[in-house]
């Protein structure tokens, strides 16, 4: 299935790294290796200014007006994720539940919810079904115990399976209902039809 995909911050992240290694870079390098639009790329880039991440080191003419050149500050590897002003926003449901899932064995959608759960982001245990289900249809996850409904009823226990272990990024759930793999760069399983969204 072909699908054009924005590519966010994690791909201009990356693409930034790439054009660091080499020396001083422009927004308009970035957005020439990316599927944004030259707006998203140039508020990531402030963003990473006012956090402290980038600086700008030099400016250079092009078509006689002057471009900013920058440089980073910090290389780390996973993508900073920002606020406009610069500030990190706190981790998603998802990607707590993600990490949850990548260090438990096998788990339950109550432990799910329950690991995720800190003092900045708190999952339930519905947010943590769907997300299970979601990742069980795209084949991420294994049933090591069905269900049992009824007076005497268990919960479905579940594992990732070590193949679907892609990296730290949670797979994400898209508006057309896909599951999409940021660290394969590509979508997961079947996807069901885009729905409206009024």
């Amino acid at each position: 299935m072909a699908i054009h995909v924005p590519r966010g911050y994690v791909a201009y992240w990356a693409i930034i790294r790439d054009l660091d290694a080499a020396g001083p870079w422009c927004v308009s390098d970035v957005d020439g290796q990316s599927n944004a639009g030259r707006r998203e790329v140039l508020a990531y880039v402030a963003s990473l200014v006012r956090a402290g991440i980038a600086h700008v080191v030099e400016h250079r003419r092009k078509s006689s007006v002057p471009v900013p050149f920058y440089r980073l500050l910090d290389r780390r590897t996973e993508a900073p994720r920002l606020r406009r002003d610069g500030s990190e926003c706190k981790p998603t449901a998802n990607e707590q539940m993600w990490r949850a899932m990548r260090s438990l064995v096998t788990f339950d959608a109550k432990e799910i919810a329950f690991a995720a759960s800190t003092d900045a982001v708190q999952v339930n245990e519905v947010a943590a079904k769907d997300y299970i289900k979601r990742l069980a249809g795209a084949g991420y996850l294994v049933a090591i115990q069905e269900a049992k409904h009824g007076r005497t009823g268990r919960p479905a226990i579940w594992r990732l399976k070590p193949a679907m272990n892609t990296g730290p990024l949670p797979p994400q759930i898209m508006r057309t209902k896909f599951v999409w793999d940021a660290n394969r760069q590509a979508v997961m399983g079947p996807a069901e039809p885009a729905q409206e969204v009024v």
